[in-house]
């Protein structure tokens, strides 16, 4: 006969260990990786990773996977990008590269994020330099730019669940984002020693 104590115990455990395992099954795929970038997904959402420099052929290979992703599964998706500090600023040619391949797909998302993880006044310039370019040429679904992963999870949810199923918790989207940046960071970008940032020499 099991004590009363021990089974209420037991009935209240019952829903965490079902929650927990609920946010594990959701698992971000790693799916295309270099140094300074990774993407990974899970059903019709899809994580892009970058910190330092992002070159041409990195581009290249994004677009050649976009395009045979998009070939293979088709449907509406959502998307976030996370930024890491860097002191990496890409230059005109780059800069109309990603925006050709941003552009390529930007009807099939139902939204997107971007998150900006530079802190003090400098994460709140580029947040709000980008924001504002936003308005200036908006795309055709709802985007936002945050300062934090779990704020930009939050607001998702609701997309993510809409094309994913509702087993795409707020809480599985922020443990499967996670999980994919600290694989990301373990490695370390393709950085030098000398041009690390204080939050990359933490990492």
């Amino acid at each position: 006969m099991v004590e009363p104590e021990r089974a209420c115990g037991e009935r209240r455990r019952a829903p965490i260990l079902w929650s927990v395992a609920r946010v594990a099954e959701m698992t971000l795929e790693p799916t295309l990786r270099s140094a300074n970038m990774i993407t990974g997904v899970w059903r019709q959402f899809g994580v892009h990773a970058f910190e330092g420099t992002l070159t041409l052929d990195d581009m290249a290979r994004m677009e050649t996977f976009g395009n045979l992703w998009h070939t293979r599964n088709r449907g509406k998706v959502v998307e976030m990008a996370v930024i890491f500090p860097s002191k990496a600023r890409l230059g005109g040619e780059e800069r109309a590269r990603i925006a050709k391949i941003i552009r390529r797909w930007e009807m099939t998302r139902t939204a997107s994020a971007t998150v900006i993880l530079a802190s003090g006044l400098v994460g709140s310039m580029q947040r709000s330099v980008l924001t504002g370019l936003m308005m200036i040429a908006p795309p055709p679904h709802p985007i936002k730019v945050f300062g934090t992963t779990a704020d930009a999870a939050t607001w998702l949810a609701p997309y993510i669940q809409a094309v994913c199923g509702v087993d795409a918790t707020a809480e599985g989207i922020r443990a499967a984002i996670d999980v994919l940046c600290a694989s990301f960071r373990a490695t370390g970008p393709a950085v030098p020693p000398g041009q690390r940032t204080q939050t990359q020499s933490r990492a």
